[in-house]
């Protein structure tokens, strides 16, 4: 029964519950999971952004470039404070792994653009559809981890309940609409 007692007492309510409670190990791997999902996404992102900055020129490419260096350096802090949350084993080189994943996309994404310029027109209907295609489908991935793992888990958890009171709570909401602001205006400029 002491057993019991203490395998209960270390369970803890999380997220967006329901009624739902998670062993320190299973919010742990739910972690994990959020943080791999949200690296997914942006991987998948960051290689059509390198292609598509390596087939632009002129005054086309210094404004991409000034756009995609803010976008990718709010993005690198955001998928860096979610790697940083977690609590890794000693000596774990899964973290290091994502780091060095998401720092090499980019650059993978400017090789393959660069390799393959002459084989399609990023501006014919092949290579519209084919970046749009890709692009929807990492802008869903980026979506549904932004919304569902990350707000979600930030606004509407028990904790954050617990942290976000009042005026936080109004400030926190602000500083995301602010945010997501700003983004769009690097978005509409670029």
């Amino acid at each position: 029964l002491a057993k019991r007692v203490d395998e209960e007492s270390r369970a803890v309510t999380v997220g967006v519950t329901h009624g739902i409670v998670l062993t320190p190990a299973q919010q742990h791997q739910k972690d994990i999971l959020q943080c791999m999902m949200l690296e997914v996404g942006i991987l998948f992102h960051s290689v059509f952004i390198g292609m598509t900055l390596s087939v632009s020129v002129g005054h086309e490419f210094v404004i991409l470039l000034i756009a995609i260096a803010f976008h990718q350096t709010f993005e690198g802090l955001a998928l860096g404070s979610r790697i940083a949350s977690i609590s890794w084993p000693e000596g774990s080189l899964q973290p290091w792994m994502m780091a060095l994943a998401y720092g090499c996309t980019t650059p993978i994404g400017q090789a393959i653009g660069l390799a393959t310029h002459r084989l399609y027109s990023p501006d014919s209907e092949f290579g519209l559809i084919l970046v749009g295609t890709m692009n929807a489908i990492s802008s869903g991935l980026l979506v549904f981890a932004a919304l569902i793992e990350l707000l979600a888990e930030d606004f509407l958890s028990d904790e954050s309940w617990r942290i976000l009171r009042g005026r936080k709570r109004v400030y926190a909401c602000l500083l995301v609409f602010f945010g997501a602001f700003g983004m769009s205006l690097v978005g509409a400029w670029a």
